[in-house]
């Protein structure tokens, strides 16, 4: 595919195959074309709750989800799956930082109007988010343990605390702390950070 990406541009739905496929620079790809949508969504939500970083974060775990559990064959556009799956997931973890609570719309302020533009991103910023992308990649590979990366693989892949604690043998509890433990590495890697 790789020679095939730098004549015809692929599709969403091809690039997502080929991700799941284990295709990093299909991910790769994918994840710089869809950074605008994760940087939207993270934008939208002003919340004293969790920072704009965490926000980033967050969306950034929902697209890899998307990507891990989209099916083509249900017929839904990726596009609109992957904006689903990243808006659940920093809605999710509002909710987790309110101790469980339904988030009022006092609590979260949408500035779409305001602030936000569809606009395709220039080519220098999309290098960045590619960029972004690999150092999220190379993150995940080399600074998690094999029992972090594996809680964060099922957990990515949709499974709840309680079914992730039942195929590792562990408590809910456990794999709470093992994805907050995710986090925290990922927070203080400056993976977000780095050019």
């Amino acid at each position: 595919m790789a020679g095939q990406t730098d004549k015809f541009p692929a599709s969403s739905e091809e690039l997502v195959l080929s991700a799941q496929q284990g295709d990093r620079e299909a991910f790769s790809r994918l994840a710089a074309e869809l950074m605008p949508l994760v940087r939207q969504s993270a934008a939208r939500y002003s919340a004293t709750l969790l920072d704009r970083d965490d926000l980033m974060q967050e969306g950034m775990l929902g697209l890899i989800s998307a990507v891990r559990t989209y099916k083509a064959d249900r017929g839904i556009p990726f596009e609109a799956y992957a904006r689903t799956c990243v808006n659940n997931k920093i809605l999710s973890a509002l909710r987790k930082a309110a101790g469980g609570k339904s988030v009022r719309a006092g609590d979260v302020v949408s500035l779409d109007a305001h602030t936000l533009s569809d606009a395709s991103l220039p080519l220098e910023e999309q290098q960045d988010l590619r960029d972004a992308c690999e150092r999220i990649m190379h993150f995940a590979q080399n600074e998690l343990s094999k029992s972090e990366k594996a809680v964060l693989h099922l957990f990515l892949g949709g499974l709840s605390y309680r079914e992730i604690a039942e195929r590792i043998g562990g408590t809910p509890k456990s794999v709470d702390n093992a994805l907050q433990r995710v986090r925290r590495k990922l927070k203080n890697s400056k993976v977000f950070h780095a050019k």
